[in-house]
């Protein structure tokens, strides 16, 4: 399969969700139901990237499991 290179790619969603999209859209600053669901999807990427962070940050989640079963032993 030749790769294709450039800025954008295409996603397939269901034409019954686009026609509800670009309803909702009515009014708003949004020029087209595409440019309002590029921003939902880097709004829900933005936030999915900041509670990994913050998962990965609580020192519990340092913790291996070998580490808390010796940790549990030893109490």
């Amino acid at each position: 399969m030749a790769e294709r290179k450039g800025k954008y790619t295409t996603i397939s969603i269901p034409r019954e969700l686009y026609a509800r999209v670009e309803e909702i859209i009515q009014g708003t600053g949004f020029r087209s139901a595409t440019e309002y669901i590029v921003y939902l999807t880097r709004q829900a990427v933005a936030a999915i990237e900041a509670d990994r962070q913050l998962i990965y940050s609580l020192p519990y989640m340092t913790i291996s499991a070998d580490d808390k079963e010796e940790k549990e032993t030893e109490v």
